[in-house]
């Protein structure tokens, strides 16, 4: 947990879009630019600050970003979730905890769930011992116990979860509190908070006729069973009530156990379903059938054993006021056959352990009351949070709250106000200008590669099988930046207006009244204004925008580059380099010889930058940029073609031979063309140097 990011910005007043609507406040731009730079090791560094279970998060997250996402404007959201994943599945590596011992303190966490192993995350990289105290043999609570295996295999959460106890953070399996331990025994043990984070791990039901029928199941508790055995009796043809995530996975759970038929039944019509698109789409795909807008009168059966359930037509689910209350059409009743009738129609709260603790109140729903702000009971040195507070919410939800928690227990144990920058709300980057929609190039998304149909229901396999590194970053280059593009300083800014003249997005402006230039969230970081503008008082917000100079300035610390010779500097898109699943060529290409320095989009790179290659040693430089067919930006060729030009008469100017700089425009940064003009340029110049 880094509670001040370093590459925060303290003077812009927006926020991208996508890290306002993360629970977390995760720095989805920040990792998705890093991977449309090749950075992944960085990209993951970036997430894992933030999300103590990236792995996990990546694959069931129902991330609200995406639904926040500028892009859907242009076509479809940028794959941050999957993006995501892609890091926690290869780029994964240990994170250093040098608070490790700072403090004496020792902190319990009651359930090893994603509230309680974020708040454990946090509070041992401030520096507190800290000890989670699990009912359950394996750690990961609901995203374990409710979640299938086909979506989330066991080992990504193992491996989430891996990293935490390295931090030191203890965890105590099989130990139930009100059984094994109680709040008092724990404070005898010298633990100066507790943290409940036990979540709702039971099964809401219908107080309907019929309920108690033999082939009625809890959807937790079904689940679960599958999850640990593999298996559940059922029959063969199962009706699941409900129209939520949970709902869902039972459903497609229950198929893989080979029934004749799988039927969901909902109050809600299909928009109105409390899940993701995704997830209901996938559910009907593996061959359930969904039965919108009915609601359940009661549970038929024979001889004891469901036969049915009786559904009445619904008239409306929320009313005038927006409450859930709905209403049904009388007369409407008929019969959905039913052998097994699965009820996923929530979670409940078990607080058993609570006896003998009045002072910790709870609501009429079964959930723990606590302080919004600092999340503590009426109990001092106690804390709740995650679902058993929330009521039914999100992994990422679970996760803000054990974040809060660590920043809370800390402030009270230290007397202090140390705040999470990253929580103080921000106006949102605004919607981009409908005017402006046509000039953004529309990019197709890439979707995620998934195990055939064929195949899935004969295992628990994973369905979703992950980016490869290309795809991961042409998915993570349809990122605009949004919040992060140019910005003008007024000090510097002449009001000559070149920036309104050259920008290909039409995003500078003067404002009536004013002598300077103004650029609003639309930039789409093409850069063109930076180099441009004579007055040099434009700049991007971000330095992962370094414009190639960082870059450029590591290849020469190579101590062996001096006896290079010839040494071509290539200056690529970076846009151009994943086309071709031949990544692996950029590494090897011409390594001797040949050095590369990518960047984002070469509108960005000054002049300046290529007589600075010579300047530290180059004997060429090569300009490979993509053509305005294939260019994340439009009109960069042309400005790319008058530096070139210009560049070659700085050049000439002072004696170098015009072969030493050479502009390509190529449709790919990898294979065969880019051999081909490495090889020829080597060649070119190896005499004249």
């Amino acid at each position: 947990m880094q509670i001040n990011h370093p590459q925060s910005k303290s003077y812009v007043n927006e926020e991208a879009p996508c890290i306002l609507a993360c629970p977390i406040r995760q720095d989805a731009r920040d990792y998705v630019q890093l991977i449309a730079r090749g950075r992944f090791d960085e990209a993951f560094q970036v997430v894992r600050e933030r999300n103590s279970l990236p792995s996990a998060c990546g694959r069931i997250c129902t991330h609200p970003c995406e639904t926040k996402c500028r892009r859907n404007s242009t076509d479809k959201p940028v794959a941050i979730a999957w993006l995501k994943r892609f890091l926690g599945d290869n780029y994964s590596k240990e994170q250093k905890n040098p608070s490790a011992g700072k403090y004496s303190e020792k902190i319990a966490i009651i359930g090893a769930g994603p509230a309680g192993l974020a708040a454990a995350n946090d509070l041992a990289l401030l520096g507190y011992p800290c000890a989670i105290f699990e009912s359950s043999p394996t750690p990961g609570g609901m995203i374990r116990m409710g979640v299938p295996a086909y979506r989330l295999p066991r080992d990504v959460i193992d491996r989430d979860v891996e990293f935490i106890k390295k931090l030191g953070v203890e965890i105590k399996y099989n130990t139930t509190l009100g059984v094994d331990f109680t709040f008092e025994s724990l404070k005898k043990e010298g633990y100066a908070a507790v943290f409940i984070a036990v979540g709702l791990q039971d099964s809401r039901t219908l107080n309907i006729e019929g309920a108690q029928l033999e082939g009625v199941l809890k959807g937790i508790a079904f689940l679960h069973e599958v999850n640990t055995t593999g298996k559940a009796k059922i029959g063969k043809n199962v009706l699941v009530i409900g129209g939520g995530a949970v709902a869902m996975d039972c459903a497609r759970t229950a198929l893989r156990l080979k029934p004749e038929k799988v039927s969901v039944a909902c109050l809600e019509s299909r928009k109105e379903m409390p899940t993701t698109d995704f997830e209901i789409e996938e559910a009907v795909h593996e061959g359930t059938i969904l039965h919108n807008s009915v609601g359940p009168k009661r549970i038929v059966g024979r001889d004891g054993k469901v036969t049915g359930l009786e559904i009445l037509k619904v008239k409306y689910v929320f009313d005038e006021q927006k409450r859930f209350n709905p209403a049904f059409y009388e007369g409407s009743e008929s019969v959905l056959e039913a052998d097994t009738i699965i009820m996923a129609i929530g979670q409940a709260s078990n607080l058993t352990f609570l006896k003998g603790q009045e002072n910790i109140k709870v609501t009429r729903g079964g959930t723990i009351i606590a302080n919004p702000q600092t999340f503590n009971v009426d109990v001092p040195g106690i804390y709740a949070g995650g679902d058993i507070v929330l009521g039914r919410g999100t992994m990422t939800e679970s996760m803000a709250h054990g974040k809060k928690v660590a920043i809370a227990i800390h402030n009270t144990l230290r007397g202090v106000t140390v705040k999470d920058e990253k929580w103080i709300d921000k106006p949102a980057v605004p919607d981009i200008e409908t005017a402006k929609i046509g000039l953004i190039k529309k990019e197709e998304k890439v979707e995620m590669p998934v195990m055939a149909s064929e195949h899935r229901l004969n295992t628990f396999d994973e369905v979703e099988l992950g980016f490869t590194l290309e795809a991961a970053v042409k998915e993570a280059q349809r990122c605009m930046n949004c919040g992060a593009g140019a910005i003008v300083d007024d000090n510097l800014c002449v009001g000559c207006v070149t920036c309104v003249r050259v920008c290909p997005f039409d995003v500078p402006s003067i404002k009536r009244g004013s002598t300077t230039a103004y650029i609003d969230g639309d930039c789409q970081s093409c850069g063109l204004c930076i180099v441009e503008c004579p007055a040099k008082a434009i700049t991007f917000k971000t330095p992962y925008e370094d414009r190639g100079k960082d870059a450029l300035e590591a290849v020469f610390k190579d101590k062996h580059i001096r006896g290079i010779k010839p040494l071509v500097i290539n200056f690529y898109c970076q846009y151009g380099a994943y086309n071709e699943g031949s990544q692996a060529n950029t590494a090897e290409l011409l390594v001797f010889h040949y050095r590369r320095v990518g960047v984002l989009g070469l509108g960005k790179v000054d002049p300046s930058l290529y007589l600075r290659a010579f300047e530290l040693g180059a004997h060429s430089v090569l300009v490979t940029a993509c053509k305005d067919s294939t260019c994340h930006f439009c009109k960069e060729q042309e400005w790319i073609e008058k530096r070139a030009k210009y560049t070659t008469q700085l050049l000439a100017g002072v004696g170098i031979d015009a072969r030493r700089f050479q502009t390509h425009f190529v449709s790919s940064q990898n294979g065969k063309e880019i051999i081909e003009i490495a090889f020829k340029m080597v060649e070119d110049v190896r005499d004249i140097v």
